[in-house]
């Protein structure tokens, strides 16, 4: 057995499955939740996780690319010529395609989850109506509502370079 190779392998399931299920307990479980808690509550709680949840969603993104990035160049197949990986092969190709999506995962995630989330919870003026007692402002339900689209549609990304991985350990 190759030991490494194991260890790669192993650290890179290990953090997909925390990236992966850190953006379905996001969307399913703590989204959910802070809609039916107070706002002023929502807000405070949504402050607090908010940098720690960025900085180990990035992270484990980060983890996940790179150490797949390891394992198909490092134990894919070869080229004809036995120089190099092999990406015209099937595995190569959907190996290929599992590396674009999950940097567009990486990207939402980072790029419009991330500073949609700062905007809305960072602008003090959006939560004027926690206070208030009124509705939310146009706004707040535009960044919520983007906020929403975005996490649901990195899962929908997550399923989709699951099924990949799963094609790749059958030879796909």
């Amino acid at each position: 057995m190759d030991w490494l190779e194991f260890a790669v392998q192993w650290l890179h399931v290990l953090f997909a499955v925390f990236w992966f299920g850190g953006s379905m307990y996001v969307t399913f479980v703590l989204m959910p939740t802070m809609q039916r808690i107070p706002p002023a509550s929502a807000r405070e709680v949504g402050r607090a996780i908010m940098p720690r949840m960025a900085m180990a969603m990035r992270i484990a993104g980060a983890v996940v690319i790179v150490l797949g990035i390891v394992r198909g160049i490092g134990w894919g197949p070869r080229n004809a010529a036995g120089t190099g990986f092999d990406f015209a092969s099937t595995y190569g190709i959907t190996w290929s395609v599992s590396i674009l999506l999950a940097l567009a995962i990486f990207a939402i995630g980072d790029g419009i989850v991330g500073r949609t989330a700062r905007r809305l919870y960072g602008d003090d003026g959006l939560w004027a109506f926690a206070t208030a007692g009124g509705l939310p402002p146009a706004r707040f339900a535009a960044l919520a509502g983007r906020l929403r689209t975005a996490g649901l549609a990195q899962l929908v990304l997550f399923v989709v370079a699951l099924t990949c991985m799963i094609l790749m350990r059958f030879g796909f």
